[in-house]
């Protein structure tokens, strides 16, 4: 998306400078303020990128995996394949690129993610209860899933993550090595907020974020975001 947030300053600054135009007719939004201060995403622009919330995407389960099994896809068919898994935390992967759906057990979409080699992210890392339906689609060869462990960490690849249990509460700052992608922090019946990240040289952004108890995070688009611990 590469939204327009980006420009407004410098555009507001050359109106100024050039045209000697009043700064009333470009209005600077808390929208606006919030992107450029820190890179979140607010407005009818979050609400498009992540529509509603399923409040399956809060499922915990047993991290010590004792019901959980590893199944490979060694062919996935062109129209592609529905799979079920035991109960626990899964590490996805596919060759070369597809997509792959969570679904909770009313069929309703959890999440969809573009996992593969050549785009989207490396892998897919999600809680899943017996009940839910995880589909993958024609464009893989082949589907890897695997038992996810669990331990606190600080940088989170693509999927669903827990504050306290995947990653310490606390203030980082947060970044991508390249490529771009979001972040966002979810917490049962309170607004999401979310974060556009850009790896890289040129452009590359930075975020403030503070994790609590209680909070979600879903990591999409990229790899691997960074979380850098703050000094309080």
């Amino acid at each position: 998306m590469k939204n327009i947030f980006r420009n407004r300053g410098m555009m507001l600054f050359v109106c100024l400078l050039v045209a000697g135009c009043q700064a009333k007719q470009i209005p600077i939004t808390d929208q606006t303020v919030r992107y450029e201060q820190n890179s979140e995403l607010t407005g009818d622009e979050k609400d498009e990128l992540i529509k509603q919330v399923n409040p399956s995407i809060f499922t915990t389960v047993d991290r010590n995996n004792r019901e959980a099994q590893a199944i490979s896809v060694p062919v996935v068919p062109k129209s592609g394949k529905d799979l079920k898994l035991k109960t626990g935390r899964y590490m996805i992967t596919g060759y070369p690129t597809g997509n792959i759906s969570v679904l909770d057990s009313k069929g309703e979409l959890i999440l969809r993610e573009i996992v593969g080699d050549y785009a989207g992210a490396r892998s897919l890392t999600v809680s899943v209860e017996e009940s839910y339906t995880i589909r993958v689609d024609g464009g893989y060869d082949s589907v890897e899933i695997i038992l996810s462990p669990t331990s606190l960490i600080t940088e989170l690849t693509a999927g669903v993550w827990e504050v306290g249990t995947d990653i310490p509460a606390g203030t980082y700052t947060i970044s991508l090595d390249h490529g771009y992608g979001y972040l966002q922090i979810l917490e049962k019946e309170k607004n999401t907020i979310l974060y556009e990240l850009i790896g890289g040289t040129m452009g590359r952004t930075e975020s403030t974020v503070k994790l609590k108890m209680g909070q979600w995070l879903r990591v999409t688009d990229t790899s691997l975001i960074t979380f850098r611990p703050r000094n309080p």
